[in-house]
């Protein structure tokens, strides 16, 4: 996923009023807030981290971890002297006495350059606490959630209350009435603005890795890579890595917008393009020599770290170092416009089960073969060391099988290779079906690109999806490997994308009554940057201001399934949802008493036609009432017959035996989100690729659905009928 939101703090509240109880203390910061934008994310910090002592304990411990880490590497690497323990028997006769008067000038100014840096880290943390104990006072007085209730609460519910504080305190009614146009308490609160304020910079990363307009690989002429580097050189291609995404941020977006997160309006003038352009290609060569400089000493860190860190992990559980996760790159092209950090994290972990069954859908004969072999010769060798120390432990356990090693050293060599090997073995009674678990993939990741329909299972799309779900010890290899490799993109690669990135600054922006100047795809602007591919009420045909793989429309249905309280105010959402329900709602009835795994079985028998020609006895009785004249009256009758259809579909359904079960539990107790990015609606999934009848305006049901609208607006009314 992705680093946790934080807000800075710049000019966030004004002046403080002594002689105030903490009630009043609380509504006079919310009442003068200065930097809203830094506020809210103060606040949604303040829900991730769990409360003020989970955070205050959270920060003070990294702390300690990082001093840990420096002060135990130095110990271990200049005050012991290792050529002389075998002469002794105690710590205190190998430990060089005064170790630290014998390092030289660089070593003192680097450590003196650290222990400057750790001073400032505790005294922000001081800081820190102060403002967790305003954030404190602002959820228990102002919202009325409890330090223990925020581990329970939801936040469509956290919202819901900060949007209701204005009606609620007389204080704050006075100053949304004041007559000062364009004050800070006419700034707009319901969800969608708060996920905008919060996610202001990250919905315009969103959006450039979406539009492929970064390239991250390394200029291949200059150095020879290893085998496991992508130096994928397409558009958007490339490897990236916290590093390099760190310095994304500080030479992109820490360019982009003001100290308080805003973008500079500078960017907005096409007069301005050059200077700005040579502007971000001079930062992005000073990064470059930033990172030059202190690369060996964070690799240093990095490898003691990851050291003390994963020892324990994989020393208790072997197997586990085969265990892949997604890649920094491929967690920013799931992530969706305005999807908060927790939200999209509990996504991503839904669909892990299912990735790692994918992957193991292909299987490789010879390498299982060998890792047979493998597992039996140390089996056997661990059986018999393991039987001669059950029959006679006094004689084996110091027996030296080696010079210096023994039983007990190649007991525990042998069965860390048994668990490794077997764990490389695929289980004999796994049923290959890889376009079947792909699909449970799509259901939470929302990523399906084109050239994947139809091509579920091969093994290129295997190695694509490998590429973007890697094994940890390759992405902590590259994580080593980019430190060194940065400075080289930052140098040749990033900055020939500087036009592109002002351009797209400048197209992209929009300004908004109540909010500032904010992506416009985060606004969901469906005339300007609809797809009717993917179902929007647009004309525009432009694919270059249009997302790619109907990302914004994703984005549209996710936010309103997280927050279906929301009422979108442009008119064209409200078309959209209302044309998503009445094509959900002709093709959820037919099919109600369908089971997935039925569905699923007569898929991989063979092609199925679209829905409205598999089903010829479908049709839809004439109204009971004269049509509806608006939208909102037409999204009412479309939600009380989506209810109806829900009821009937939420009934029990006979499943037929030893049909795998396909709906994974949401972590939190909520309904399982449906696939977006292909073709399903909960029990029913169309074929993806397939020719399928026009309805309503001519835009095929097939073409919809593949781009994951269908599935999702069944979600949004559950959510709905659930608070309703």
């Amino acid at each position: 996923m992705p680093a946790s939101i934080t807000g800075n703090g710049i000019g966030a509240r004004g002046p403080r009023r002594p002689g105030l109880d903490a009630e009043q203390r609380a509504l006079w910061n919310w009442v003068n807030v200065q930097n809203l934008d830094s506020y809210l994310q103060e606040v949604y910090a303040y829900y991730v981290g769990k409360g003020i002592y989970t955070i205050a304990l959270t920060r003070g411990l990294n702390l300690l971890t990082v001093g840990f880490v420096i002060s135990f590497s130095t110990f271990l690497l200049a005050c012991l002297d290792y050529s002389s323990i075998h002469d002794h028997t105690q710590l205190s006769n190998v430990i060089i006495p005064q170790c630290v008067s014998r390092f030289s000038g660089w070593t003192f100014l680097f450590f003196a350059g650290f222990g400057a840096f750790y001073i400032w880290q505790c005294v922000s943390y001081v800081y820190g606490i102060i403002r967790l104990i305003d954030m404190y006072r602002f959820y228990t007085h102002l919202l009325g959630i409890p330090d223990a209730d925020i581990q329970t609460i939801s936040w469509p519910t956290v919202v819901s209350r900060i949007s209701k504080i204005r009606e609620s305190n007389a204080l704050t009614a006075a100053a949304l009435s004041s007559s000062m146009a364009g004050s800070k308490m006419e700034q707009k609160l319901d969800a969608h603005d708060i996920a905008n304020r919060i996610m202001r910079q990250e919905n315009y990363l969103i959006a450039l890795f979406n539009k492929e307009l970064l390239d991250l690989s390394l200029p291949l002429s200059l150095l020879p890579l290893p085998s496991f580097i992508n130096v994928k050189t397409s558009p958007g291609g490339g490897t990236l890595t916290r590093a390099l995404e760190w310095n994304l941020r500080f030479c992109v977006m820490e360019f982009f917008c003001d100290p308080y997160g805003r973008p500079r309006q500078v960017f907005l003038k096409e007069r301005n393009s050059k200077v700005l352009i040579e502007g971000l290609k001079r930062r992005f060569i000073f990064m470059g020599f930033i990172n030059a400089i202190f690369a060996p000493f964070i690799v240093l860190y990095l490898l003691m770290y990851s050291f003390f860190r994963y020892f324990e992990e994989y020393h208790k559980n072997p197997s586990s170092i085969g265990g892949r996760q997604y890649t920094p790159l491929a967690q920013w092209k799931f992530r969706e416009f305005n999807e908060l950090p927790h939200l999209f994290t509990r996504r991503m972990h839904q669909s892990y089960p299912f990735a790692t069954e994918y992957i193991s859908q292909f299987p490789s004969s010879k390498i299982a073969a060998i890792m047979h072999f493998v597992s039996f010769v140390a089996g056997a060798f661990a059986a018999v060391l393991l039987l001669a120390t059950v029959i006679n432990p006094d004689v084996f356990l110091g027996f030296e099988i080696t010079p210096h090693r023994s039983v007990l050293f190649y007991l525990g060599l042998f069965g860390s290779i048994l668990a490794v090997s077997r764990g490389m073995v695929p289980d004999e009674r796994t049923v290959f079906d890889p376009e079947l678990v792909m699909r449970d993939v799509v259901a939470f990741t929302h990523y399906m690109p084109t050239e994947w329909r139809d091509q579920l299972h091969s093994k290129t799309i295997h190695a694509e999806f490998g590429k973007l779900y890697e094994m940890k010890i390759m992405i902590f290899a590259q994580e080593l490997l980019s430190v060194l490799l940065t400075p080289f993109i930052l140098w040749f690669s990033l900055p020939a994308c500087a036009p592109k990135i002002i351009d797209f600054f400048r197209e992209f922006t929009v300004h908004v009554d109540g909010l500032g100047y904010v992506c416009s795809f985060a606004v969901f602007d469906f005339k300007r940057h609809g797809n009717i591919n993917y179902g929007a009420p647009t004309t525009q045909g432009d694919e270059r201001y249009m997302s790619k793989e109907g990302k914004m429309e994703k984005s549209f249905l996710n936010f309103k399934a997280a927050h279906p309280e929301w009422i979108p105010t442009d008119p064209a959402g409200s078309l959209y949802l209302s044309r998503m329900a009445e094509i959900n709602a002709q093709t959820n009835s037919p099919v109600a008493h369908a089971t997935p795994s039925a569905f699923r079985r007569s898929k991989s028998r063979g092609r199925i036609p679209p829905l409205p020609q598999a089903i010829p006895s479908m049709h839809l009785p004439p109204p009971a009432h004269p049509p509806p004249t608006n939208i909102a009256e037409r999204a009412q009758l479309y939600d009380r017959a989506l209810q109806k259809s829900m009821n009937r579909r939420r009934k029990p359904l006979p499943r037929a035996s030893g049909s795998p079960s396909t709906v994974a539990e949401d972590v939190e107790g909520e309904e399982a989100p449906s696939e977006l990015g292909d073709s399903y609606v909960r029990e029913v999934r169309p074929a993806g690729g397939v020719e399928a009848s026009t309805v309503d305006d001519g835009m095929a049901v097939d073409e919809l659905a593949d781009g994951g609208v269908m599935g999702l607006l069944a979600d949004i009314y559950d959510r709905r009928r659930a608070v309703l």
